[in-house]
């Protein structure tokens, strides 16, 4: 082999260890020159992150993941992420660790917390610190095989359900519904009957109270003129002419009573004789209902009161002939 190929060999096989070594320093996020910020993510689990993966702030790059560690606890991941110098975070900045892509990749994203209130973000204060580096709570969304998983067990269960349903509902469920909407349109229609009769009812109370509304605004404006006439009385001085009239009044009354006072031993003399006179009339009711004298015979004795009615019948059928035939009984000559 002659010398210029053996340098060319050479100078080729330089070429691809740089072009290797600056691969893989790209790879894992090498910055020559360019001063990084630290950042410290905790969260429950990272799924399939690994480090070397992107961390992203509104879709752009500015990152990457340095290294994933279990806190001493085992109650978190520690996750370190180095950070261009130049991005300022929000004061309530959390991390979504989330697929990149369908291939598997993962990424970390800065987010704000209050953009996504539907998150369980791990709890971390916002001030927390871990040897001068900034610490942030992280949520770790469920990755493709958990979501598959889950889907496949969503997918058990609606099949079980249907399996129990078939089983539930039969033919005689069938009838059994078909029944109770038939059941429950017939109470429909009583309910829609008896709303309608409440209705009409509550049409006539209102009717009713319309009426009594009428007659006690006329019965108000009665009132109120006969507020405004005694009102007018007042006003017009009327009520001193009355109260002069009724005392008026009074007096006259009180020189009745005199009177009637002064007449009381006339009036007592008058009682006197009613009682004298009320007493005789007694006397001779008595005398009556014991049969003395004539009108004690007239009402006691039955046959005196028969004879003395076919007298009176005797007398009348002679005063009707009178009447008819006089001449039986007058004759009347001249000369």
């Amino acid at each position: 082999m002659s010398k210029g190929r053996e340098l060319l060999v050479g100078f080729v096989i330089i070429i691809a260890v740089a072009v290797g070594v600056g691969g893989t320093l790209w790879l894992k996020g090498a910055h020559w020159g360019r001063a990084l910020v630290p950042l410290e993510i905790l969260v429950p689990n990272v799924a399939e992150l690994t480090p070397g993966d992107a961390v992203v702030f509104r879709g752009v790059r500015i990152g990457r993941v340095s290294s994933i560690e279990v806190e001493p606890d085992g109650q978190a991941v520690r996750v370190s992420v180095n950070l261009e110098k130049t991005v300022k975070l929000p004061e309530d900045a959390g991390a979504v660790l989330a697929p990149e892509s369908m291939f598997g990749d993962w990424q970390a994203e800065i987010v704000s917390r209050s953009h996504y209130p539907e998150y369980d973000f791990y709890a971390v204060p916002r001030s927390a610190s871990s040897g001068g580096v900034r610490v942030v709570g992280g949520y770790t969304l469920p990755e493709l095989t958990r979501l598959t998983a889950s889907a496949e067990e969503i997918s058990t269960n609606l099949e079980n359900l249907t399996n129990r349903l078939e089983m539930a509902f039969s033919q005689k469920t069938a009838q059994n519904l078909s029944q109770a909407i038939d059941n429950i349109e017939a109470i429909s229609r009583e309910i829609r009957d008896l709303v309608n009769q409440e209705s009409s009812v509550a049409r006539n109370v209102t009717a009713n109270a319309d009426t009594a509304l009428t007659q006690i605004e006329e019965a108000s404006r009665v009132a109120r003129r006969s507020f405004e006439r005694v009102d007018s009385v007042l006003r017009e001085a009327q009520l001193d002419s009355i109260v002069t009239n009724v005392r008026l009044a009074t007096g006259s009354i009180r020189q009745v009573s005199g009177v009637v006072s002064g007449s009381s031993e006339q009036i007592q003399s008058t009682l006197t004789r009613a009682d004298s006179v009320f007493a005789r009339l007694d006397r001779i009711t008595a005398q009556l209902e014991s049969g003395k004298g004539s009108l004690g015979i007239l009402l006691s004795d039955s046959t005196f009161a028969v004879r003395a009615e076919g007298v009176l019948a005797q007398l009348d059928l002679l005063l009707r002939d009178l009447r008819e035939n006089p001449r039986r009984y007058v004759r009347l000559s001249i000369f």
